[in-house]
């Protein structure tokens, strides 16, 4: 198993662990319907929450948290990008 399988099924794995990453990462709509309380909010429900107050942006704020929030997805994006591609491609027909 260990010789065989696992490395036929590692950059799979790694390709199943980036999307699952991004898709949780941005949960915005459960997030913003079940959760309430401010302190309590995800980064990506509570910037636009707390930084748009009707037609006001707070725009240097709304900017850094952006930022901030993009910061991990490209570091886990560029760590795994060849995995990735592996992972996408494996069950590719060739010829």
């Amino acid at each position: 198993f260990t010789r065989v399988v696992l490395p036929l099924s590692v950059s799979g794995i790694i390709a199943v662990i980036v999307f699952t990453f991004t898709l949780t990462l941005h949960e915005f709509i459960y997030a913003l319907t079940f959760v309430t309380a401010s302190a309590q909010r995800t980064i990506s429900v509570g910037v636009p929450v707390e930084l748009i107050r009707g037609d006001v942006f707070f725009w240097q704020s709304l900017m850094a948290a952006a930022v901030i929030v993009a910061i991990p997805v490209g570091i886990v994006y560029s760590l795994f990008l060849s995995r990735l591609v592996a992972g996408l491609t494996m069950g590719a027909v060739k010829g």
